[in-house]
């Protein structure tokens, strides 16, 4: 994997761990995104408008099914959240996607990793999934995967399915156009679709949100489309099924950051995870 792609996705996993952090600070999650993603719209307004040029209709349809995919993101993450723990729902959601990810990319895009890539999508995978167990023990190992008659366990799949799909969407996409030419009608269309639930499901608790949080909401306006066009970025100069993985050192930065500021344990699990994810972006980083 080329070394300017690995440090386009290290500042990514640091931005987008940050507004992650903001993001579960909030009191309404929703209405937090849903505003965050208004502030997007207007930081990236004036870049969009000096850099646009005419895109073609191929890429129109691309931005299309990706703000349609980002919609579909956000509102299965916040209903997997609303019925199960985070400890069960980001492992299975995060862990998926690179494995989802490198399916599609081998079907609609015909991208084959090589041997070294294929173990270190593997290793991410398998840190990601540890990162986040209770224990290490038999029963911590399979809990997640016993769960997946649960609705919250089908639910993060789901969002992995999601995940997988707008990246193969956003690789076919960026190479036809400029990422941040591309990345601004997608957040348009998202944002369009998730006013409609909010206007009809949450329109109450926005006033609250935006005085309580609104240092945070416009933040996350800026941190969210940095991550996104960083990878985006990334996804220009190497295989989606790469970025895909190597992207997700998010966690890592995302469990160092819950230790340092929400005082969340970082035990046994943790260690082990990250170590299995350094050492599955070092095999990709090698791999030709």
């Amino acid at each position: 994997m080329e070394p300017q792609a690995i440090l386009l996705l290290v500042i990514a996993a640091f931005a987008h761990s940050g507004w992650n952090l903001l993001a579960k600070k909030s009191l309404d999650k929703q209405a937090f995104l849903w505003l965050s993603l208004l502030a997007t719209l207007a930081v990236l307004a004036v870049p969009f408008w000096y850099l646009y040029t005419p895109l073609p209709a191929d890429v129109w349809l691309l931005v299309l099914a990706s703000g349609v995919l980002e919609a579909i993101y956000f509102m299965l993450l916040s209903t997997a959240y609303d019925h199960g723990d985070l400890s069960l729902v980001y492992p299975l959601a995060r862990g998926s996607a690179p494995l989802f990810v490198t399916v599609f990319a081998a079907i609609f895009l015909s991208e084959r990793p090589s041997q070294g890539g294929m173990l270190g999508i593997l290793l991410i995978v398998a840190g990601i999934y540890t990162l986040h167990l209770r224990s290490l023990d038999l029963r911590g190992l399979y809990a997640p995967l016993h769960s997946l008659r649960q609705k919250a366990s089908q639910l993060a799949i789901l969002v992995g399915v999601t995940i997988a799909s707008y990246s193969v969407v956003d690789k076919a996409g960026v190479m036809h156009a400029n990422p941040l030419v591309y990345i601004y009608p997608v957040f348009v269309v998202a944002t369009l679709l998730m006013t409609i639930y909010i206007v009809l499901v949450k329109r109450a608790t926005v006033p609250r949100e935006w005085r309580v949080n609104r240092f945070s909401v416009i933040a996350v306006g800026i941190l969210s489309p940095l991550a996104f066009l960083l990878v985006l970025t990334a996804l220009t100069v190497s295989h989606v099924s790469y970025v895909s993985s190597v992207r997700e050192m998010s966690v890592v930065v995302a469990a160092a950051l819950g230790t340092l500021v929400l005082r969340e344990p970082f035990g046994k699990a943790k260690i082990l995870g990250a170590v299995l994810i350094f050492a599955g972006v070092v095999s990709i980083a090698l791999a030709a």
